[in-house]
């Protein structure tokens, strides 16, 4: 190629050169879009789906996600709004920050919606179009944030259902490996190294941080009063977060950590490498494993758990569904190949999907394969989300397929572009996907501009774990029940010298009591009822009469006091006293 010098000195090119440097330029940006994440609206629309939203994680030239984790917090709720006008449509909440840097409020979104749509209106009366239609809704959700963690070190909280970020810090050391994040509805615990760091959930401030005593093996899980880390010698340390993890306790498994602990009202459960699902009990001063599942294999993939029933799933291709109460295996099935997801419980239906891409739907209760699905789904690689009635899915070719939970049948299935990473979210039906260059996309089903929960049963952390379990409502438990149940308190109702006595009558029941009535108060609606006098009265009874009150039955004289009996006087009192 020759070059010539023009008169100012600077080199000119031929136009065939900068054409094709041009051409160069636009190709490796095409290459750049098409790698930066799922592909474009319109084909994904092929699939009834479209993108809420998307935003990047903010990680550095060398970072990338290493975690990421979704919280709903059903105690707080945040006011949505949305701005629709034909194609156009604007999303923003209560939380958006305005001008002036403070949050909106509901007040102000009210007021910013006002002025968004007199602005719209004179935009499309400039383009000639007159009484355009502005739709302006409004609705209120639990709070839903998603907490992510780079190799760099960052912390990152945005809010889930705008894609707003809330908050960014950074903890550690950068030359540390990160290895997760977790959290609860109060706080958020990420590992750097081999130290926790507790951060508020409000605003990422940084609480406290503690050491490991070993080499942690998974990411952590937050409740409203711990942080446990899995470890690689077996142990799981628990951190109390109200001791800023100054004293923390062990619980001792055979086996490496394999994955992030599961936690729900009553218990603590995490997996190893030997093949064990450990379970503890949260509520008890010295901490210890309570029972053990023993597959034949690892299981390195977190439990699932719903309506009572752990589901697990091994590399020895099994699945097994575990009663909390009692420790028992309910049933078990084999797929034959290794399984290193976690199950998906959905409705009254489990699905797994195995090694050799086969999607199975389980009866929860029976282990039983579902109507229709005596055979498993082929190609089925990767569990993506799920709507009310769809379920989305990865297959072997990295396309997306829409499956009908019901039926297996597919219904759609499009290109879905280079996706590194899926937050797990059996909460809504919201589907979060990140590529390797940080981009987080939100994408949604069409029909569903408003998030659909799947439960309101959440485990720790995604919302407050509620009561211990010795506080729990057991009102409901069938009499006879199976007192294996290791984490299961007596009746208050029963007696536990003797048989059962009769339950308590209530007090707007026939016969009942006031449970919170004076028992030293006069007898219920003046009524005669002995037992129902207050036992340390002077009755006319002489059996009611106070044991320690100077009564007339010399036999119920006050042994310390100066009753006519001799034999049952005070024997330091008196003449009798030897000590006199």
């Amino acid at each position: 190629m020759r070059f010539t010098t023009g008169k100012n000195g600077f080199l000119t090119v031929p136009a065939t050169c900068i054409l094709a440097v041009l051409a160069l330029v636009f190709l490796a940006s095409t290459v750049s879009v098409a790698n930066d994440g799922i592909t474009s609206n319109a084909i994904i629309h092929r699939a009834g789906l479209t993108v809420d939203w998307f935003t990047h994680t903010g990680v550095g030239p060398r970072g990338q996600l290493v975690d990421w984790y979704i919280n709903v917090d059903e105690n707080k709720s945040t006011t949505h709004f949305t701005i629709e006008a034909g194609k156009y449509r604007e999303k923003f909440s209560q939380n958006t920050l305005s001008p002036f840097g403070k949050p909106y409020g509901v007040d102000g979104a009210l007021e910013y919606a006002d002025v968004r749509k007199d602005i719209l209106r004179a935009e499309f009366a400039n383009d000639g179009i007159e009484d355009a239609e502005i739709k302006v809704d409004q609705y209120t959700l639990p709070e839903t944030r998603i907490y992510l963690l780079t190799s760099d070190g960052a912390v990152k909280a945005i809010d889930g259902d705008s894609g707003e970020t809330r908050w960014a810090t950074t903890i550690g050391d950068p030359r540390q490996p990160s290895i997760g994040v977790g959290a609860s509805n109060q706080h958020v615990a990420a590992v750097n190294g081999t130290k926790v760091y507790c951060l508020e959930a409000e605003t990422g401030k940084v609480l406290w941080s503690a050491q490991c005593r070993f080499a942690v093996a998974s990411s952590p899980t937050v409740t409203d009063e711990r942080i446990y880390v899995p470890l690689f010698n077996g142990r799981m340390e628990s951190f109390s977060i109200a001791d800023r993890g100054l004293v923390p306790h062990s619980l001792i498994a055979p086996g490496d950590g394999t994955a992030r602990p599961l936690v729900t009202e009553k218990t603590v459960a995490w997996a190893t490498n030997r093949g064990h699902l450990n379970v503890a009990s949260r509520f008890v001063s010295k901490p210890g494993v309570a029972y053990q599942l023993r597959s034949d294999d690892a299981i390195v993939c977190q439990p699932a758990f719903k309506d009572g029933l752990f589901f697990v799933t091994s590399l020895d291709g099994f699945v097994y569904a575990v009663d909390e109460d009692r420790g028992s295996v309910v049933w078990q099935i084999s797929t034959g190949y290794r399984i290193s997801q976690t199950p998906i419980p959905l409705g009254n239906h489990v699905f797994v999907i195995n090694e050799k891409q086969e999607l199975y739907k389980i009866d929860a209760k029976t282990g039983a394969n579902a109507p229709g699905w005596d055979k498993p789904l082929n190609g089925i690689k990767r569990f993506v989300g799920a709507g009310k009635t769809n379920l989305y899915v990865l297959d072997n070719l990295g396309q997306l397929k829409v499956l009908s939970q019901d039926s297996g049948v597919v219904i759609s299935s499009v290109d879905f572009g280079s996706v590194q990473s899926v937050v797990h979210n059996l909460q809504t039906d919201r589907i979060y996907v990140a590529s390797g260059r940080g981009v987080i996309s939100c994408i949604r089903e069409i029909s569903s501009p408003i998030p659909h929960f799947h439960s309101n049963e959440f485990v720790a952390g995604g919302v407050d774990p509620g009561k211990p379990a010795m506080d729990s409502d057991k009102s409901d438990q069938p009499a006879g029940a199976d007192q294996s149940d290791p984490f299961q308190l007596p009746d208050p109702n029963d007696n536990p010298f003797g048989e059962s006595s009769p339950r308590t009558p209530k007090a707007d029941e026939p016969g009942g009591v006031d449970p919170f009535r004076d028992p030293f108060s006069d007898p219920v609606d003046g009524g005669d009822d002995p037992s129902e006098a207050d036992p340390f009265s002077g009755g006319d009874d002489s059996s009611d009469e106070d044991p320690f009150s100077g009564g007339s039955g010399s036999s119920e004289d006050d042994p310390f006091g100066s009753g006519g009996d001799a034999g049952e006087t005070d024997p330091f009192g008196g003449e009798d006293d030897p000590f006199k």
